[in-house]
């Protein structure tokens, strides 16, 4: 009988450590262990649940562990993304000014020379006694080369409040078709000496914003080097569609061409010509296309850019 009794006090004191480890553990405390009990059999389950919650505590832990190496693996990861935010939104920046100020700003530069040349040869004239003081103050090319000056200036105040404004609102742009077609116009309107024609082979196009937003600067930067270097007298602007589900901008011009130099395997000078050709790249990488200018002297060039329609 006394034996009995103690099997039954040992199992009681085991039910109730167990009872009292079971809730432990179901609060959260791994690190709880149960009384080894003095009963032989009972001492034996007692150090195998021990053994569990031991294997438990580790495994908290481990897993602990990988929940601090995710958390600073995510922290570095949004870092890196918020580095490379910045960065394109420097590229973007940055070929924003190229395609507008800074092409104003260059032509100032140019203005700026022939008038100071056209100043020193006048000098140069009275300190010789060739002209009267009078002559000097009359002097038509002085005027005209001021008068281009002045409105190169009211350009660039122009183009500077518009990129603030571009800035602060990001532009949206409509219809492709229709800002290609602008362009055109204006291209037109401006260059009474190049013939241009604009032919459009693209029904329907469904594209984001921002895709649309670099074709038209594409397009841009490809007239303006027409306009400034080509010596042209015919422009032809052209968008494809393809059964492939490609489309392409072609702009193509009779002019001298332009030197190898500008486009194949100088991309690292620091030139007008050689940055825009880059910009220009960057921004077909940018809507997953690519671009392709074709050019040999006194053949003109051809600007190629093909890309998909990938809409928002």
């Amino acid at each position: 009988m006394s034996s009995q009794k103690n099997n039954k006090d040992h199992l009681d004191k085991f039910i109730k450590d167990l009872n009292q480890w079971v809730l432990n553990i179901m609060s959260g405390d791994l690190t709880s262990r149960i009384k080894s009990s003095d009963a032989e059999d009972l001492k034996i389950l007692c150090s195998n649940l021990n053994i569990v919650s031991e294997m438990f505590e580790n495994q908290l832990n481990k897993t602990n562990v990988q929940l601090e190496q995710f958390s600073k693996y995510k922290e570095d990861k949004n870092k890196e993304a918020n580095r490379l935010a910045i960065m394109e939104e420097r590229v973007f920046i940055a070929s924003e000014l190229h395609d507008s100020l800074a092409q104003t700003l260059a032509s100032l530069r140019l203005q700026v020379r022939v008038l100071d040349e056209s100043l020193q040869g006048i000098i140069y004239m009275k300190n010789n006694r060739q002209f009267k003081t009078a002559e000097l103050y009359t002097d038509k090319r002085i005027t005209d080369e001021l008068e281009t000056l002045e409105e190169s200036i009211e350009l660039a105040n122009t183009e500077i409040r518009q990129l603030i404004g571009h800035f602060r609102s990001p532009q949206v742009v409509d219809n492709i078709v229709s800002e290609i077609s602008n362009l055109v116009d204006n291209f037109k309107s401006e260059n009474k000496e190049i013939k241009i024609f604009f032919q459009n082979k693209i029904p329907i196009i469904k594209l984001n914003k921002n895709d649309e937003l670099h074709i038209k600067r594409i397009a841009q930067e490809a007239l303006i080097n027409v306009k400034k270097h080509s010596q042209a007298k015919i422009v032809r602007v052209l968008l494809m569609s393809y059964e492939t589900g490609k489309y392409s901008l072609i702009i193509e011009d009779d002019g001298i061409g332009i030197a190898k130099s500008c486009f194949i395997g100088h991309d690292n000078e620091d030139t007008g010509e050689h940055v825009g050709l880059g910009i220009m790249r960057d921004r077909a990488h940018q809507i997953g296309g690519h671009l392709v200018i074709e050019s040999e002297p006194g053949e003109g060039v051809r600007v190629i850019l093909s890309f998909n329609e990938r809409e928002n």
